[in-house]
């Protein structure tokens, strides 16, 4: 017997009047009795995309690969690229990230335009294939709207809410090929382990074929860093490793996640060529994403100089043992330091950063440099001292993405 369809006319006010009183008895009905709910994911994008402008993106295939949140993932800077690789269209609606989402690090680009008209948007995705702008005014503007009072609420994981705000971009850019990384970890917004993630990975899925779009979410491991490179400007430094074919074996295990995102999204004939992309070709994409959004490749490539240059501050072991990142109190910090930059004039501050210098579960000697920082020189010494409570300090068993010690 066919389940009871669910009654979504709850959410009808959100249309007529969504003020925020309107706004939060909907956050807390969904929360209380659709935590996670197809009908009610697909009705809440529906109604979020369509309180603004809708963007009607030319080509065959309209394609993106969204994320849900995490630090070291260079996932929502490098599957676009290998998108256009492949031919598809794409156009990114971004929201900012903690600590350095896709867009934050562009902005730290001279010239790189994030928040873009619809007229300008339309010629820059007809143009060049790719663009990635803010969500902010025009598109979609009741889910940033409702996003802000998710967070007071503490409301920011519920599935259903996060299912319909996705899809709410995706819908809004006119995507149909919608790709998911789903960043599981126990810090994780969508799912805190493989069991949960993987529930919420089939509501996305049935939501989006509710919409008329092709889902394709996809389980990675956000419990240890991705990549070494953490910070804004220091994604731009793993971009330019990666385009210049100059990966560490750790970062070049990353390039290949992220690539395997792009092919789950994309139809399967066009897969043989983002599977075939070379760093020379990626980093053509990105240079006309640069060219259409206000920037050139000269000067992305004057803040990885200046980047480099900045990393004077090094993370010593301090003691014999195996290398152990807390992300969530790593991401905690670098969210702390960025909050004490953040102003009206500065939206993506970005005052501290880090390369790692060994992987998870590596075995490391007291004394050995494990990363090198970047930071103004005042704040240097607070940020070496908690960065060694949250980098510096190795456990005595190994433990990383491919394996855990288990201590009997």
């Amino acid at each position: 017997m066919d389940a009871p369809m669910t009654d979504t006319r709850f959410l009808s006010a959100l249309r007529r009047n969504p003020s925020d009183d309107v706004i939060r008895e909907a956050i807390a009905t969904v929360a209380s009795q659709f935590p996670r709910n197809t009908a009610v994911a697909a009705e809440l994008a529906t109604i979020l995309a369509a309180s603004g402008e809708r963007l009607s993106a030319s080509g065959a295939v309209v394609a993106d690969v969204a994320s849900t949140g995490g630090p070291a993932s260079l996932s929502t800077l490098l599957a676009p690229l290998f998108l256009r690789a492949a031919g598809a269209i794409v156009p990114k609606l971004g929201v900012p990230g903690r600590p350095a989402g896709g867009i934050d690090c562009l902005a730290q680009i001279r010239g790189y335009r994030t928040e873009l008209s619809l007229r300008e948007i339309e010629e820059i995705v007809n143009g060049s294939g790719y663009a990635h702008f803010l969500a902010k005014g025009e598109m979609a503007p009741l889910d940033g709207r409702m996003f802000k009072l998710r967070q007071a609420m503490n409301a920011q994981a519920v599935p259903s809410l996060v299912t319909g705000s996705l899809l709410s971009k995706k819908l809004a850019v006119g995507v149909k090929h919608a790709g998911l990384d789903i960043r599981v970890a126990p810090h994780g917004n969508f799912g805190t382990d493989r069991s949960a993630a993987a529930a919420n990975a089939r509501l996305f899925s049935d939501a989006a074929r509710a919409l008329g779009i092709d889902a394709s979410p996809v389980l990675t491991d956000a419990r240890h860093p991705y990549q070494p490179y953490l910070g804004k400007r220091e994604s731009l430094l793993a971009l330019d490793d990666i385009f210049k074919g100059a990966c560490s074996p750790w970062l070049a295990g990353h390039v290949e996640t992220c690539r395997a995102l792009a092919l789950a999204c994309l139809p399967s004939d066009l897969r043989a060529k983002a599977a075939e992309a070379s760093p020379a070709e990626l980093r053509r994409h990105f240079d006309d994403n640069l060219i259409a959004q206000g920037a050139a490749p000269d000067d992305f490539d004057a803040v990885v100089r200046d980047t480099r240059r900045e990393h004077t501050g090094h993370v010593l072991a301090a003691h014999d043992g195996f290398c152990f990142y807390r992300l969530d109190l790593l991401r905690d910090r670098l969210v702390e330091w960025q909050g004490m930059f953040r102003s009206e004039q500065m939206p993506f501050p970005d005052p501290v950063g880090l390369v790692l210098l060994a992987a998870p579960g590596q075995w490391v000697s007291g004394g050995t440099p494990i990363a090198t920082v970047r930071a103004p020189e005042t704040l240097m010494p607070d940020v070496i001292l908690k960065l060694d409570e949250v980098v510096g300090t190795p456990t005595s068993l190994p433990s990383g993405p491919d394996f855990e010690a288990i201590d009997g």
